[in-house]
């Protein structure tokens, strides 16, 4: 790593959820950055060739607290990113800026359909937080799709918060329950069982804004169904996770 970058931040936390699968705090060194709940910051690290590799990561800790940003990340292996970010110890340097992102809770007073599939369930988190704070009484309906259960990061904290009396039904589905012996829940990639949740849930565009945030496929397959069942585009709030030809 190139010591003459001036980096701005410091790696502060370091949470395994499972193998290549972390949950990272990073503390800004210079004045601390205000952000809304949904939006990314932008980590960089100094590569091989002496360049920095940034990439925007969503924000999943509380808008309110900017003592520690923190960050949901998977490695991926040949990535330009995360394979630099998997080399540092905590107190490491690392440059942050932000924020920047329209992936925002709409004033709409409609129930929020939370739709995540892996890392992209970062968002969601720091927005649970800000409607908890502000007391909101709106429902939350949160799907959560991942390869094994393993990958459930947050998993009791959020079934903790449904039970606590907050609005949220929390739901998640496993793609490869081959893998997950213990899994009793429901089972598919998230698109593929999207219109069943929407029809147990009473989900429809007369009472519902979709928030989607993950892997371009399940966005473009759950734009699709929630087109097909009427609703409109400003109710159908995206943000996809590795655009095509950009690889972490």
């Amino acid at each position: 790593m190139s010591e003459e970058y001036p980096y701005n931040g410091r790696l502060s936390r370091w949470e395994e959820i499972a193998d290549g699968l972390v949950v990272v705090g990073v503390q800004a060194l210079e004045d601390p950055f205000p952000f809304e709940p949904g939006q990314y910051a932008t980590l960089g690290l100094m590569g091989p060739e002496g360049k920095l590799v940034q990439r925007p990561m969503s924000i999943s800790s509380p808008a309110t607290d900017l003592s520690e940003y923190e960050f949901f990340i998977r490695l991926v292996e040949g990535g330009g990113f995360t394979p630099l970010l998997w080399e540092l110890k905590l107190g490491d340097p690392i440059n942050i800026k932000g924020a920047k992102g329209k992936f925002l809770i709409q004033d709409d007073g409609r129930t929020c359909y939370f739709i995540a599939t892996g890392t992209g369930l970062a968002p969601f988190m720091s927005m649970l937080d800000a409607l908890k704070a502000h007391g909101s009484a709106r429902e939350v309906v949160l799907l959560h799709g991942v390869s094994y259960d393993h990958d459930l990061a947050w998993r009791d904290e959020l079934q903790a918060l449904s039970a606590s009396g907050f609005p949220l039904i929390y739901e998640a589905t496993v793609s490869r329950p081959k893998h997950s012996p213990d899994w009793t829940g429901l089972t598919g990639r998230a698109e593929s069982v999207v219109a069943g949740q929407l029809d147990a849930h009473g989900l429809g565009a007369g009472n519902t804004t979709l928030y989607l945030c993950g892997n371009p496929e399940m966005v473009s397959a759950v734009e699709e169904i929630a087109a097909e069942r009427g609703f409109p585009p400003e109710q159908i709030r995206k943000e996809l996770y590795w655009p095509k030809g950009r690889e972490h």
